[in-house]
């Protein structure tokens, strides 16, 4: 036996927003909740893996086109540096856009550049020549150091100012300092790291090339801790890019792919610029999920049977008051209370005032108390496979208390017992979970 019952509440964000849609289609095609919520959840599940995979695929290419950009970058500094050619000019900018075709072009220039500098290189004659363009024919990359390294010690020994006799040692020390960096499969070493090592190679002196050591030494550490740095930029920025809803402005979006592509850093004004999208966004949530909490609680009361009077949809933005009864309780109600601040809500049997205050009426109302116990777990289970989940709280014995007895002026308008008066029963309600 049960008299008043107060529960905790929680609202399930994608399941009542879910449960809301699939209510509002069943009712429309007369179909039944649980076809239609299976179809909708399915259908909501594609839409946000082809969006995630869609988003993982632009961050893939930024990714990959940016490194190859680098790789190429790095190859022809390397081959200018072994032709002498430092008046070359400088290497044409990156494209300021994200635009495939742009970027494939520049990609495709940068590579003709290589490959003329390449074609150069062959014209030189000399056994120093051809072990230079053994030592270049793998382009090693950046797990392969130690052929351009091995490169740069052939320089060395064709320059008749310095000592061949260091040339090896002078390798080793930098392909010692340069085995410290943190690497990714496939990326170049960066450009000016490279070229300390070119430096400590070509060193006149032992101590100019402990020197340089030094530098590159710190050089490589300085890199470690930016990768480290930059590999949490792009973690944060995954979860960001997760987190952002569907109408979130596309230029953050684009930003924030950058940043997780490993393209550009996430400094304070684009992080902040996206938290400050992610609280508007939670926000709308929250009402939009509180507006569908309350829509579910009175669809779902009329799905098993109840006679329920209309529901602000601000029931649970800022509290309130409904009356729901079943046909053949007589006077009997159960009166709803939702508190926002507690996030509870209270379920009380009442009956209008009137009827004097006698035995018999003291049995009918345990039996009204009785009786609405016994259909309480059946709402508690609705609610929850809708995403509103009550947790009970307090649940006093059935004539514990006495039933409430309260102005029926308070109460909405009875309806007599007919067919045509009857609330409407949905074409699920055996269904109603």
């Amino acid at each position: 036996m049960s008299g008043p019952i107060t529960a905790g509440y929680a609202i399930v964000y994608g399941s009542v927003i879910l449960a809301q849609h699939a209510i509002r289609e069943a009712h429309a095609m007369k179909r039944e909740y649980g076809d239609v919520v299976a179809q909708l959840r399915a259908r909501e599940e594609e839409i946000a893996q082809n969006r995630a995979a869609q988003q993982a695929a632009r961050v893939e290419r930024l990714h990959l086109l940016r490194r190859e950009a680098d790789r190429q970058h790095a190859r022809i500094e390397r081959l200018r540096a072994l032709a002498g050619d430092g008046a070359a000019p400088a290497i044409a900018a990156a494209p300021a856009e994200d635009d495939d075709a742009a970027w494939s072009n520049y990609l495709r220039s940068l590579e003709r550049e290589a490959d003329a500098l390449q074609k150069g290189l062959a014209q030189i004659s000399g056994d120093a020549a051809e072990r230079l363009r053994a030592a270049l024919s793998a382009d090693s990359g950046a797990r392969d150091i130690d052929r351009v390294l091995a490169a740069y010690a052939l320089q060395r020994r064709a320059n008749a100012k310095l000592g061949e006799e260091d040339s090896v040692r002078f390798r080793d020390t930098a392909a010692r300092v340069l085995g410290r960096l943190d690497l990714e499969e496939g990326a170049a070493v960066p450009v000016a790291l490279e070229a300390l090592a070119r430096e400590i190679v070509l060193a006149p002196t032992v101590e100019r090339a402990e020197a340089l050591a030094s530098e590159l030494r710190l050089a490589v550490q300085r890199h470690r801790d930016a990768r480290v740095a930059q590999r949490a930029e792009r973690e944060e920025a995954q979860r960001l890019l997760a987190e952002m809803p569907e109408d979130a402005p596309v230029p953050l979006l684009r930003a924030i792919e950058r940043v997780a592509a490993g393209v550009e850093r996430l400094d304070a004004s684009l992080r902040r610029s996206a938290h400050d999208v992610l609280d508007t966004a939670a926000a709308d949530r929250a009402d939009a999920e509180q507006r569908a909490a309350a829509y579910v609680l009175e669809e779902s009361l009329r799905d098993l049977g109840y006679e329920v009077e209309d529901i602000d949809a601000t029931l649970f933005v800022g509290g309130g008051i409904a009356h729901f009864r079943r046909p053949g309780w007589d006077d009997y109600y159960v009166r709803l209370r939702v508190d926002t601040r507690e996030r509870t809500v209270n379920f009380n049997v009442v009956r209008a005032r009137g009827a004097e205050d006698t035995a018999e009426r003291r049995r009918l109302d345990a039996l009204a108390e009785d009786r609405w116990c016994a259909e309480f777990p059946r709402l508690m289970e609705t609610l929850h496979a809708r995403g509103l989940t009550l947790d009970v709280t307090r649940r006093l014995e059935a004539g514990q208390v006495p039933v409430q007895i309260v102005d029926g002026a308070t109460l909405p308008p009875l309806h007599a017992e007919t067919d045509e008066s009857r609330p409407r029963r949905s074409p699920f309600a055996r269904r109603a979970p």
